[in-house]
């Protein structure tokens, strides 16, 4: 029926021209900001200013150009002071919520250390709220909450034919 490729307009250039060429224009740019963000990785053993000024970097680049993040490397930088997350060095990282008590201890119990949770979390019928990650920042004490959820189950794909037996 039809072709994927649009017909040639005017100068034989195709209808998708100026799309592929703004997306090679910001190319360059989210090329730098990832490269930044890898400078900090590998500077924040070494210099956690030196990183915190790099993130700080990133962030004003993507601002100034009015583009988006990555939701993980949100995550992974500071909003108030520009450091790095990272879970036993710059952040603290804990699981908290549906043990009944406001704050709660840690519902992994190894006293602050990181241990991905399993599934499903346990939440007690007197539980406040629901099960969440607690990011703390160690350079300026900010939080950040994120909600645990469950993952969902997986559905048994059965052929289009229908159960062959």
């Amino acid at each position: 029926m039809g072709s994927a490729v649009p017909p040639p307009t005017k100068g034989g250039r195709s209808q998708w021209g100026s799309a592929m060429a703004a997306a090679v224009k910001d190319r360059e740019v989210l090329q730098r900001l990832s490269f930044l963000f890898q400078a900090a990785h590998w500077v924040f053993p070494h210099s956690p200013a030196l990183a915190r000024f790099y993130c700080s970097i990133q962030r004003g680049t993507a601002r100034r150009l009015v583009l988006r993040l990555a939701p993980s490397v949100k995550r992974a930088v500071c909003r108030r002071c520009c450091s790095l997350l990272l879970p036993g060095a710059g952040g603290c990282l804990r699981l908290r919520g549906g043990s009944g008590g406001r704050g709660g201890g840690d519902v992994d119990g190894n006293g602050g250390t990181w241990t991905p949770p399993t599934f499903p979390l346990r939440i007690h019928p007197a539980g406040r709220g629901q099960p969440r990650t607690v990011l703390r920042c160690r350079s300026c004490g900010r939080h950040r909450r994120y909600l645990c959820a469950e993952p969902r189950p997986l559905e048994q794909a059965t052929p289009p034919g229908g159960p062959q037996e």
